[in-house]
């Protein structure tokens, strides 16, 4: 008789034991695979949060190699600079090399007579600053023929004896002969300068990041007080984070949307602080993936045994490698992004060829491997002719263009192997590796000939160009790259002695 009832209930005892356990193992299963997509999801967020930092900070490195305060060092001609300033045209103080003097205003004496009128912008005066004897001149600069700024340059004259007649002294006609060259030569780069910082913004880089990328809803910089100094989104500036004694890392619900927030500790290297970047990450794929597994896991405990056991450890694998396809995803992104803020560090904003410090770095690698394997290797300086007429007659603009076009003319003549780059102002250089003289020659004259063919139409004016270029190739007494390149220089210098519009090559009787 017990056999029996033993018997009766055994099966359903047995089944429903079945059931129950996997009903157990299935909320088991849902919650071990929810903890690991919440895992996964946190380190996906890292990641992407060290992406954005490493990627703000290259914003910042890349803002700073356009600073106007390293224009004195990158040009100043050796000169003994005692004061450098550049000035709003309210007398402001915008860029100074001594710090402190950055968001004051110039109340001098001559500064003021100078804003009168009472003296010309552009010329050249004395007085004692600091009890030092100086050289001074307010120059102005100019975007879109309005002043734009001044810069306040004065040269150390102590030496000379201020009894005689400076404006006599040949050698101080010669200091004044550099102070033009040089301010000429600021004045483009600072022109450019302006007009790059004027858009550059870190709110709006921040705004373009989280346009690019999908899953991220906000980026936000804080201070040490928790107040948004920076955001994608500039409406939250100067508000205080609320909720600050939540854990850095957590599912927060942000008007009615449930986001992943991710706070980690940022310090930049040219700033000593205690910033943090926050991260609020759109977690409806992950909201999804849990939802799908409770219901699998639901629907698991009432189909057959084994097969719902199957289904869950399927969905399982299934979750495990839609997060890892996001996360590769997400990382491959990053990569992308990293690589444009890298090739902007690396070209010149105004005609796209590479800019001056990547040219070098390029000019020193194929001389070492030139020198290494021992092949040959000629560089071109090309340097526009009268390019200074040209900006005093049509105007910077069309100097800008003029610019542009000329690049375009010469990138056609290029090789993949060739490196073309915008050395300074009007003059580019171009790299030809295993390339001889008499072949770096032909380059040069088609280069010189596609140059002057066609002149540059700009609004309603042709103006014609011309460029002189100095030739130079490897030899065995080289001894490093800046031997090569100052004979191509001294080469140019012959083009334009003999006429300009023409290729002179580098020979031993040019020194």
């Amino acid at each position: 008789m017990f056999f029996a009832i033993n018997k009766k209930y055994t099966l359903p005892a047995i089944l429903f034991a079945l059931v129950v356990t996997i009903a157990l193992l299935s909320y088991y299963n849902y919650k071990v695979q929810k903890n690991l997509l919440l895992t996964q999801l946190h380190s996906n967020t890292l990641n992407i949060a060290n992406s954005v930092s490493s990627a703000v900070e290259r914003f910042h490195d890349i803002k700073s190699t356009i600073n106007l305060q390293k224009l004195v060092n990158d040009v100043s001609f050796e000169l003994e600079i005692f004061e450098f300033r550049y000035l709003e045209p309210d007398g402001t103080i915008k860029n100074s090399i001594f710090r402190d003097d950055i968001g004051k205003t110039l109340s001098t004496k001559s500064f003021i007579e100078t804003s009168k009128g009472e003296r010309d912008f552009g010329t050249f005066f004395f007085e004692v600053r600091d009890y030092v004897n100086v050289m001074s001149i307010y120059y102005p600069i100019y975007q879109n023929n309005k002043l734009a700024g001044i810069i306040d340059l004065a040269v150390d004259v102590s030496e000379y004896d201020q009894k005689s007649a400076l404006h006599d002294d040949f050698s101080l006609l010669r200091r004044q002969a550099d102070i033009i060259n040089l301010l000429k030569s600021m004045d483009g780069s600072i022109t450019n300068s302006l007009a790059i910082l004027s858009k550059i913004n870190i709110n709006d880089f921040l705004h373009a990041y989280i346009e690019s990328a999908r899953n991220i809803v906000q980026i936000s910089i804080l201070d040490e007080n928790q107040f948004i100094i920076a955001s994608s989104d500039e409406r939250l500036i100067g508000q205080k984070l609320t909720n600050d004694n939540l854990p850095a890392s957590t599912m927060l619900e942000i008007d009615g949307e449930i986001r992943y927030r991710t706070i980690i500790d940022y310090h930049m290297q040219a700033k000593n602080s205690n910033d943090k970047l926050m991260i609020l990450i759109d977690v409806s794929t992950y909201l999804a993936h849990e939802n799908r597994l409770f219901t699998t896991a639901t629907v698991t405990a009432v189909i057959a045994l084994l097969f719902a056991l199957f289904t869950s450890r399927l969905i399982y694998y299934t979750a495990i490698e839609q997060s890892r396809k996001e996360k590769e995803r997400l990382e491959h992104l990053v990569q992308i992004r990293t690589k444009e803020i890298e090739l902007l560090s690396k070209t010149d904003p105004l005609t796209g060829l590479w800019n001056r410090r990547y040219l070098e770095e390029m000019l020193e690698s194929e001389f070492k491997r030139a020198k290494r394997y021992n092949t040959d290797l000629s560089i071109l300086i090309i340097d526009l002719d009268h390019f200074k007429y040209i900006n005093d007659t049509y105007g910077h603009m069309a100097g800008d263009e003029v610019l542009r076009q000329v690049s375009s003319k010469i990138k056609k003549h290029h090789r993949e192997t060739d490196f073309i780059g915008r050395y300074g102002g009007e003059e580019m250089v171009v790299i030809l590796p295993e390339t001889n003289i008499e072949t770096s020659v032909k380059v040069a004259n088609a280069v010189r000939e596609a140059i002057a063919q066609e002149p540059v139409l700009f609004e309603s004016y042709s103006i014609t160009v011309t460029a002189s270029i100095g030739v130079s190739g490897l030899k065995n007494d080289h001894v490093n790259y800046a031997t090569i390149f100052a004979e191509a220089d001294e080469a140019l210098y012959s083009a334009k002695k003999l006429g300009r519009n023409r290729v002179e090559v580098f020979t031993q009787d040019m020194l």
